[in-house]
């Protein structure tokens, strides 16, 4: 879904279980319904991130020389695909954090939120056919196989967090909520 989402969430289970309304997954006049599990998981993936990531490792995989007779091994750019990660993940755990900060001063750290954003981008990159792991995956079983079995642990983890995120945080119990709750984002997710 969002890290505006996973945000308003980290925020929410400080002091409470999240709703859908939490997740964006329900107008917010309408009554109170439990987060899912489905919408704890879909939130969970940083779509702010995730899209450019795709897209940079596009144009990437494009550069990329074929091979030929005179250059058989071309360069991989291998490095460029390692930085582009690195930044997916610093800027997942980076934005999770800054954005709980923002909808709630003060608070426990967001390390489940941050944990769950984490699985779900890392997950994707290296589900991707184009990933940092693509060049030193030879033959076509482990470049076929690793990123189903990539994706498939990142499917696991992800409904295990996703599963504690529709509790309250331990250090919430019995805390009233705020006055007006968490900032609500603008357009009400």
């Amino acid at each position: 879904m969002s890290i505006a989402a996973l945000t308003t969430i980290a925020a929410v289970r400080d002091y409470a279980a999240p709703v859908k309304q939490d997740a964006g997954k329900a107008k917010h006049d309408s009554s109170p319904v439990p987060a899912s599990l489905t919408d704890m998981l879909v939130t969970q993936v940083p779509t702010e991130l995730v899209a450019p990531y795709t897209a940079v490792t596009a144009g990437l995989v494009g550069a990329i020389a074929k091979a030929t007779s005179h250059n058989p091994h071309p360069d991989q750019l291998t490095t460029w695909r390692w930085i582009a990660f690195a930044i997916l993940v610093i800027g997942t755990a980076g934005l999770t954090w800054e954005g709980k900060v923002r909808k709630a001063s003060g608070g426990p750290f967001p390390l489940l939120e941050i944990t769950g954003a984490l699985i779900a981008a890392v997950g994707w990159a290296f589900a991707l056919p184009a990933s940092p792991l693509s060049p030193y995956l030879h033959g076509t079983a482990a470049q076929t196989a690793t990123p189903l079995l990539v994706a498939f642990g990142a499917i696991v983890a992800s409904s295990l967090t996703a599963g504690a995120l529709q509790s309250p945080r331990n250090s919430a119990k019995g805390k009233q909520a705020p006055a007006g709750g968490p900032a609500q984002p603008a357009g009400g997710a």
